[in-house]
Parts: structure tokens; C-alpha cells; sequence
């Protein structure tokens, strides 16, 4: 993930989002060139998502555009497995208090 897209994530700026049923078809359509794991402040999980087509990162949100979060890794891994299949590169970032 990059630098700016920490920063996005931890509040600081805006960041491009994208929707679950987005995220399914741009996996069916082999346009995912990475999905992050990326740990928030709040010991949360959320996805950020590297496009092969579009720059910049995208942050995977609900429908009512909040954040998708999930609590613990196993379920993510679960949850990727399930609705997504056949993933490209996949990546996590731990957050280190400094």
C-alpha cells in the first residue's frame, strides 16, 4: 500500500472507494492487479484495491459507502475466498504504532 493510501485510510484525505459487486466483477474480468489487506488504527481489517486499468488505490466500502471492515483475519480470508475465487497478488500491512 502506498503512502498515500495509509493516509487515506487513517482519515487524512479522501480516498477513491469501490463497491463489493464492483470488486466481484473486476475479479471476474481479471482487472484486480492487487488486493491489500491493510490493518487500521482500530485493529480493524479493510481491503484496498490495486486496478490494472484505473490509477491509484481504491478502497472497498458498503453500499452505504462506509468502510468495510472486518475484525479478524480469518474471517476476511473466509469472506475473499467465498466472493471473490481466484485472487491475484494479495498483500498485508500490519499498522506499527510509532
Amino acid at each position: 500500500v502506498t503512502d498515500q493510501a495509509r493516509c487515506d485510510l487513517e482519515g487524512k484525505t479522501s480516498m477513491n472507494t469501490i463497491t463489493e459487486a464492483e470488486l466481484v466483477d473486476f475479479v471476474k474480468n481479471k482487472a484486480v492487479k492487487r488486493l491489500n489487506i491493510v490493518q487500521s488504527k482500530g485493529d480493524k481489517y479493510e481491503i484496498v484495491i490495486t486496478l490494472t486499468w484505473k490509477e491509484g488505490d481504491w478502497k472497498l466500502v458498503t453500499t452505504r459507502g462506509k468502510p468495510r471492515e472486518w475484525a479478524c483475519l480469518d474471517r476476511l480470508a473466509r469472506h475473499c475466498k467465498e466472493k471473490y475465487g481466484a485472487l491475484p497478488l494479495i498483500t498485508l500491512n500490519l499498522y506499527l504504532e510509532n
